[in-house]
Formats: structure tokens, sequence, C-alpha cells
């Protein structure tokens, strides 16, 4: 009996190891040369881990390369809060072609996306604050995040924003995830940036 089970074991393992995924190029059940000839063969590459948001079909990756994403701070707004503090506002948007998920496993954090602002005041000193969203973040779409710091609003001479400080999402450029402020709010918080 057990060498039935060993011989059916071996069969199989055999089965697997020769089956391929050849898809529609060079495939003689799909031939269509107009097809065939611009699709190419995919390489895959094994071994396929999962992951979250799923990229496979059946363990086999839909996807061609890795998540690309790419943050923009499109603007940041300032607002006064009753006892005199700036309250800063930073609105992002993903221009790239991969939706930004939460993940626990890459990043250490349930937050999506992470902005900061660096807060600098007139004598010098600099204050760091950040705010984050578990909201995923969908092709072409914005979110607005806001930061309270502790700073009063005339103390204020530079704000930078500042979006995935860590490097988290998966942005190869990174040439838009800052956005400055410079001047002077002896009147009114008001430090409005428009990319």
């Amino acid at each position: 009996m057990r060498s039935i089970v060993t011989l059916g074991l071996a069969a199989l393992a055999a089965l697997v190891a020769g089956c391929q995924v050849v898809g529609y190029a060079g495939n003689t059940n799909f031939d269509n040369p107009f097809v065939n000839d611009t699709i190419g063969a995919r390489p895959y590459n094994f071994p396929i881990v999962l992951s979250f948001p799923d990229d496979t079909m059946y363990f086999f990756p839909i996807y061609e390369g890795a998540p690309r994403s790419d943050l923009e701070v499109l603007a940041m707004r300032c607002f006064p809060s009753d006892g005199g503090r700036v309250v800063v506002s930073a609105t992002i948007e993903n221009q790239g072609s991969s939706p930004i998920a939460p993940d626990w496993f890459r990043s250490g954090e349930l937050d999506a996306i992470r902005v900061v602002a660096i807060v600098t005041k007139s004598d010098g000193s600099r204050e760091r604050v950040d705010a984050s969203t578990m909201l995923p973040l969908t092709v072409a779409g914005k979110t607005t995040l806001s930061m309270a710091p502790y700073a009063q609003a005339s103390d204020v001479v530079r704000i930078d924003v500042i979006a995935d400080p860590d490097h988290v999402v998966p942005d190869p450029l990174r040439d838009n995830n800052v956005l400055s402020w410079q001047g002077s709010m002896k009147t009114a918080a008001d430090c409005s940036v428009n990319r």
C-alpha cells in the first residue's frame, strides 16, 4: 500500500513540475498573430507571496511589475484655532497606478498614509506634528489631513508638509511629496499654497 501511495505522489510531483503557464502567446488554441505578436510571453517569478490588496488570480500575478503609487501634496492651508494656535491641513492625491491600502506587514503601522508638518517658529525652534488615515487611497483619490501644532500663529515663519516621510508607499519618483510655505502670520493664520 505504501509503494502505491509513494508511486502516486511521485507521479503527481512529476506532473506538477512539468506544468507551465504559457498564456495566449504561442498557444495554438488561441492563434491570433495580431495579438500574440504584440503581447509576448510573460515570465513568472516564483514563489508567489500573498499580499494585500491581492494582485493575483489563482496565485498568478495579473499586473506587470511591482505596485506603483505617486503621492503628491496638492495644497496646504492654515486655519486659526480658538487659542490662537495654527491648524495645518494638507491635501494629498495618489497619481500612481496602484491603490494605497493599509499594510501592517510592510510598515508596522495600521495607517495607509502618514503626513508630517514641520513648523518653524521665529526663534528658530521646530515642532513636528503628523496625521494619518487608515482609509485606502484609490487611484486618483484625494484626502485631506489636519494637524494641530502647539505653536502660536504669530510665531510661525515656515511650514514644511511632507507626505510619507518614512518612505513606506512605493513611490519611485518622490518629486512632489514636499510643499513649503514661508512668511509671516501677524494678522491671521493664512498659509495657503497650491501646487
